[in-house]
């Protein structure tokens, strides 16, 4: 897991998502409210599927047929043209998969091919303490296949 967790804010125009997305060379995130309390999870895909969002790359790619993440290069060309008011809490999964710190790597891949997600939130009570990409998943994948050479 990614122990240091990178954060949107809930209240976030979608402009700064895609700068914070950007700059961190990253698809998605948690979510957090004003409190710093967990609500939700947000990707490239989600600002996509928006409703107030048009068909807006330049290689043509539909909300829809997105089933994959963005290349840093097509996240650079999305054009973010929802309503000036529209912010990151309209637009996030308002559902939260997350484990304890103590799960074993197979509940985390087994959570993340049910749900069909790309992260998971990992939680100690309350707090994030970090995050579990698909990457982190093909990682561990391949440092089990190195070791059975």
């Amino acid at each position: 897991m990614t122990r240091k967790v990178l954060t949107a804010g809930a209240d976030w125009t979608l402009a700064e998502l895609k700068t914070f997305l950007l700059e961190h060379a990253i698809s998605g995130a948690p979510v957090v409210d004003s409190s710093g309390k967990l609500v939700g999870v947000v990707s490239a895909t989600d600002v996509l599927r928006s409703e107030d969002t048009r068909e807006m790359t330049q290689g043509g790619y539909f909300a829809t047929s997105l089933d994959r993440p963005l290349a840093e290069e097509e996240l650079r060309s999305l054009v973010v043209e929802g309503a000036p008011s529209q912010v990151v809490g309209d637009v996030m999964t308002p559902v939260v998969f997350q484990i304890g710190a103590d799960a074993p790597v197979d509940e985390a891949a087994d959570t993340m091919a049910r749900g069909r997600i790309h992260r998971i939130v990992v939680t100690e009570g309350d707090a994030v303490v970090g995050i579990v990409t698909a990457l982190d998943l093909v990682r561990v994948l391949r440092d089990v296949l190195r070791q059975n050479r």
